[in-house]
């Protein structure tokens, strides 16, 4: 029995079943985008989108670059969890960049991954540390506002629930620090984790308040909707981003905030029309530049 599970294992890992699982969560991407766009009207929703005040264009350009510095130096922050990496901070700035267009190459991001390969670290196993620490406290933050924002806004839940998912959220750094306590491998990165896992929660607090900031400009441009609201219902549609099914997000993201956001009195084309200006300002402009340096870069190792 273990024989036939472990040759399943082996199969799956061939690159034709790679292939495969990427073709069909692409043509899944796919399908959901039509679905979701047959739902609305399109070209309502990008005329809304086109017609956001250029004052308010300029603020979420300035405040996507500010993200962006923010995600930057917690690269930084996860690279220094390995004692023996030296700092070089256009290497550092250039595997940051190049990361950026590789999130559309596969569904969940996970090709952004690659960027280690243009780094000079100690061993590959350490830089793979950093990119999953990294990863790990986005994912915090994303994680742990949203189940605070679930636990306001679903009141007929049970409250132990709730409050079990807010606290194994809050606490997904500590449940980390043990996971690597519990592997001789790992445990050298562990005190450089417990100087930089602070730092790096901050700076994702930072990042998400800035994008909810982003959000509420773009909201109050198309509707009218308060600062707990744009918390409460933007909180809930990022938790998209966690579910690794589609490309950069994309169809389920749209999904989520009409969901959410049909409570604060959005409809379906505001909704897409926000989530899809911010995606254009944050994700797709910074990738056209991290696309030009993917071009020129060569890898280290």
């Amino acid at each position: 029995m273990f024989a036939r599970i472990q040759k399943l294992r082996d199969s799956l890992k061939r690159k034709e079943y790679k292939r495969l699982a990427y073709l069909i969560r692409l043509l899944f991407s796919l399908a959901l985008l039509y679905w979701i766009f047959r739902q609305i009207d399109l070209g309502a929703a990008f005329a809304r989108a086109s017609h956001l005040p250029w004052g308010v264009i300029l603020g979420l350009m300035l405040l996507s670059g500010f993200r962006h510095f923010i995600q930057f130096q917690n690269w930084r922050c996860a690279l220094h969890l390995n004692p023996a990496y030296k700092y070089h901070a256009k290497e550092v700035a250039a595997s940051y960049l190049i990361a950026l267009p590789l999130r559309f190459a596969l569904p969940g991001g996970h090709a952004s991954f690659a960027k280690v390969f243009y780094l000079k670290n100690s061993s590959i196993l350490a830089s793979l540390i950093s990119t999953t620490s990294e990863r790990l406290f986005m994912t915090w933050s994303t994680w742990t506002f949203a189940a605070m924002a679930a636990y306001f806004s679903f009141p007929q839940m049970s409250l132990p629930l709730r409050l079990l998912m807010v606290v194994f959220s809050a606490f997904m750094p500590l449940w980390a620090a043990l996971i690597m306590a519990s592997r001789p491998a790992w445990r050298q990165y562990l005190p450089a984790f417990g100087v930089q896992a602070p730092r790096m929660m901050l700076l994702q607090i930072a990042n998400t308040l800035i994008m909810y900031l982003q959000y509420h400009l773009i909201l109050n441009v198309l509707g009218r909707i308060s600062a707990i609201g744009t918390w409460l219902s933007m909180a809930l549609t990022n938790i998209s981003n966690s579910i690794p099914i589609t490309i950069s997000g994309l169809g389920l993201r749209e999904g989520f905030a009409i969901h959410f956001l049909e409570v604060w009195g959005f409809s379906s084309e505001q909704a897409v029309a926000t989530t899809l200006s911010l995606f254009f300002f944050q994700d797709v402009v910074p990738a056209l530049v991290g696309g030009v340096v993917l071009l020129k870069a060569k890898r280290a190792v």
